[in-house]
């Protein structure tokens, strides 16, 4: 009995002792608990945080930390039943005081894409709802940890802890300003795709470089003038893209090329110009794992070293084809549209008009126009290479020239043919007012209206098909080329047999509509050529960010950059009271012509 109670009083003593050893460790940690905690300070804002450590170097990570202190406070509003001050402490500083305002959703979109910036937002969002419902704190807990687990992974991605959809290919490789001097140094070696994005990551590399130091006119060419025109346009990328991928891809790597250069014109900051140039870099990835078939993901990994193609080797004869009737087909249909509802409207017109020979007199000089358009645009191409200005930014200013002009005139043809829109009923009046100013002046305008839709798209179809043709396959530029005006042959037909059927009211009404939309069209487009030529700046608001680039805007001329989209609206509005001004100008001849 004096054994068992013994051995009881033994464990009790050891059961003691080990509760002491444990209190006297954590009463001996807790300081150091209490420090490391007092270290990590809450600031509700970025401005905040900035304003108590001027000089901190911070990090990604180091933003992912504190918006996680600000998400921990978050959590203990909601514990103690102040759902107010949880919702601000996500909204208020969590999202705008922290994620938008530090550049870290700029960031994300740049580095890792927009689908993971929607991503986070939505999770904002939710855990947000959760505070403004008065839910469970369990059910705000889980939403909080999920929103930290996904700014903490985004962090390691944007502090380069493990490779991004974005890394730069760079890595190795030389500075070579333009792809002559590249192949200049590297002779006859094979370059594909992947490579030529590697050298121009190198090029945008050195642009950083340049705009951190305050160079802002080296950090400007870098991106313009041997970025855009070094090596996007000559190596023949741009050409390439338009082909395998899509021309609404070349006009959004353009107008990102654009956005890049703009900040370094404007001397914006580094924070900016780098959001753009990451930006750029990512496309420009994209598009070259596209081009060689192999997937970017794998290459930045170590997975495979370079893609399957090889630059200036020539495309095969499937992409030869599909290249060359793309391209026919999306430069030439705006000028078929232009010219075939020009000729249709004239043969409409004149309908009534026995004489045959007085239609061809009408319609001929239209024809003249498209034809001459088509030999400017050869002589247009002959002398850009001669003289050393093909790929450069005088041939986008003589395209966004052009374009203007034919805005001006597209705009003028547009309002005419409102006004004969009534001629039902009062062919009277306008024979005896109007006919002989039409069949003088207005015909004349007409010709030069289809001259310039030529002539706007001939050039630069011509300067696309001259490295095809020296590529190789030219029997498939010329297959490639033969289908696409056969196709718009076929729109052109369309456009004239639809018009002999349609009532003369509706059919002109529908033309001046047609021309409204292209003289708008043209606008965008111009302004577009412009932008790339460096004459205009591209900024782009709110209000316009929204703008998608796809090929039913490109054709619309639509880009998501105010220079673009302001003068396209202003252009509207005007026509639309110009439109509305000239029916009831319309009907009041009308009722004159039948009273």
């Amino acid at each position: 009995m004096v054994c068992v109670n013994s051995n009881r009083m033994i464990k009790q003593k050891k059961f003691i002792a080990v509760l002491l050893m444990l209190f006297t460790l954590l009463y001996i940690m807790f300081p150091v608990i209490r420090v490391q905690a007092d270290d990590k300070e809450f600031y509700g804002t970025w401005k905040e945080y900035k304003e108590a450590n001027p000089d901190k170097a911070v990090t990604w990570a180091d933003v992912a930390e504190q918006m996680g202190i600000v998400l921990d406070k978050a959590i203990e509003n909601f514990a103690a039943g102040d759902y107010d001050a949880a919702y601000d402490n996500i909204n208020k500083n969590g999202y705008y005081g922290w994620y938008e305002t530090t550049g870290f959703e700029r960031n994300v979109m740049a580095k890792i894409s927009g689908a993971r910036v929607s991503e986070v937002e939505l999770q904002f969002a939710s855990t947000r709802t959760v505070a403004r419902k008065k839910g469970s704190l369990e059910d705000f807990t889980k939403k909080v940890e999920e929103l930290r687990e996904m700014l903490n992974e985004d962090a390691v991605i944007l502090d380069g802890g493990k490779t991004g959809g974005t890394k730069s290919l760079s890595e190795g490789r030389e500075y070579y300003g333009t792809w002559k001097e590249y192949k200049e140094a590297i002779g006859d070696a094979g370059v594909t795709w992947i490579d030529v994005a590697g050298q121009m990551n190198v090029v945008l590399d050195k642009a950083l470089e340049n705009l951190e130091a305050g160079d802002y006119d080296a950090a400007y060419d870098n991106i313009n003038k041997n970025g855009y025109y070094g090596w996007y346009e000559t190596t023949g990328f741009e050409r390439n893209v338009m082909a395998k991928i899509s021309g609404a891809r070349v006009s959004a790597v353009e107008l990102q090329f654009a956005s890049t250069r703009t900040v370094a014109r404007n001397k914006g900051s580094y924070e900016e110009f780098e959001t753009e140039v990451e930006k750029l870099r990512t496309m420009l990835n994209e598009d070259a794992a596209k081009l060689d078939g192999v997937s970017l993901e794998e290459i930045l990994s170590g997975g495979k070293s370079s893609g399957s193609s090889v630059v200036g080797g020539g495309m095969s004869k499937v992409t030869t084809f599909l290249g060359c009737f793309t391209i026919i087909l999306r430069e030439g249909f705006e000028a078929i549209l232009v010219v075939g509802a020009i000729i249709a409207y004239l043969l409409k017109s004149k309908s009534e008009e026995t004489d045959g020979a007085s239609k061809n007199r009408q319609v001929r000089p239209v024809y003249i126009g498209a034809i001459l358009g088509i030999v400017a645009s050869f002589i247009s191409a002959w002398l850009l290479n001669l003289l050393m200005l093909a790929n450069s930014a005088s041939q986008e200013v003589i395209e966004g020239v052009t374009a203007l002009i034919a805005v001006v005139v597209l705009y003028w043809v547009s309002n005419w043919m409102v006004s004969k829109s009534e001629s039902e009923a009062w062919s009277a009046y306008i024979k005896g007012k109007v006919k002989s100013s039409s069949e003088k002046g207005s015909t004349l305008a007409l010709a030069f209206t289809a001259f310039l839709a030529v002539y706007r798209e001939g050039a630069e179809v011509i300067l696309f098909y001259q490295p095809m043709l020296a590529e190789g396959n030219k029997g498939m530029v010329w297959l490639g080329f033969g289908v696409g005006c056969i196709c718009l042959v076929g729109v052109y037909v369309a456009i004239h047999v639809l018009s002999l059927r349609l009532p003369l009211k509706p059919f002109f009404l529908g033309t001046s509509i047609l021309m409204f939309i292209m003289s708008i069209s043209f606008l965008g487009s111009g302004i577009k050529e412009l932008i790339e030529g460096g004459v205009f700046p591209a900024t782009s608001s709110s209000l316009v960010s929204w703008v998608p680039i796809n090929e039913v805007t490109n054709i619309l001329g639509l880009f998501p950059y105010d220079q673009t989209i302001i003068p396209q609206f202003i252009l509207l509005v005007i026509t639309i009271v110009v439109f509305i001004l000239q029916l009831r100008r319309n009907k009041r001849l009308r009722e004159a012509a039948e009273n």
